[in-house]
Parts: structure tokens; C-alpha cells; sequence
């Protein structure tokens, strides 16, 4: 399984970000081009200070099957976003590997970096390892 990670990066409203990842959430999760290959939670990416009840949701963690192509994510998360009455900024990592659609983006390119994205291989040790 390949594992991405998606940030919500700009909102008109501070709990928006939960708000957007939900909705992307539902979105995959209802996508039938994704064949179920796709299984997400909503985390937080800071660790709450003790005694306090945390900053909310704002990660959406994906665990992708290997026979989900990156093409058919990339389109899905495309489509959930151009379907926003706002488009939010998205930033997609996997690994040490990330990808940052601003909020006013609308190229073509868009696709393909995040495909050249979910196919990048994230352990690049190999590559470190001497030859024997």
C-alpha cells in the first residue's frame, strides 16, 4: 500500500480545513472509478499540548491499493476540488515528496504532478547503498 497525505493549505474560515477534508473524504470514499482502493482518516499533524483538547482534524491520510492507478486518484481529488464553490490550496505528500496546488491554480499540469507524485517511489536508501 502507498500512504499520501493531504493538507488543506488556505480557507475563508479557520475550521474549514476539517470542513474540506471531510468533504474529500466522502468524495473518494463515493468514487466508484476508485474501486474502493482507496481507505482514508482524518488526523491532526500536531500533537495537542497536555491538558487541552487538541487544534482539530486537519490531515487526510490515504492508504492507496497497488492496483489503483494515480491517474484515477489524481482526476478524483481534481474533480472534488473544481466541485468547491472555493477552491482550496491542497498540498499532497507522500514520503519526503510533496506537491502544493495553490488555491488559484487552474493548469493542466496539475494532473500530472500529482500522478508524478503518487508514482515516486519514497525509499530512496537504495540508491545510498554502496555497490558490493
Amino acid at each position: 500500500m502507498r500512504e499520501l497525505d493531504v493538507h488543506i493549505t488556505s480557507n475563508l474560515h479557520p475550521e474549514g480545513a476539517e470542513e474540506d477534508l471531510r468533504s474529500m473524504l466522502t468524495w473518494i470514499d463515493s468514487d466508484e472509478s476508485l474501486q474502493h482502493e482507496v481507505r482514508g482518516q482524518l488526523t491532526n499533524s500536531l500533537t495537542a499540548p497536555a491538558g487541552t483538547m487538541g487544534n482539530g482534524l486537519d490531515v487526510l491520510q490515504l492508504a492507496i491499493g497497488s492496483a489503483l492507478s494515480s491517474a484515477s486518484l489524481a482526476v478524483s481529488i481534481l474533480q472534488w476540488r473544481t466541485s468547491r464553490r472555493h477552491r482550496p490550496g491542497l498540498v499532497l505528500r507522500r514520503g519526503s515528496i510533496e506537491v502544493e496546488i495553490p488555491a488559484d491554480e487552474l493548469h493542466s499540469d496539475t494532473a500530472a504532478r500529482i500522478i508524478a507524485l503518487l508514482d515516486q517511489e519514497t525509499d530512496h536508501s537504495a540508491d545510498d547503498e554502496p555497490a558490493s
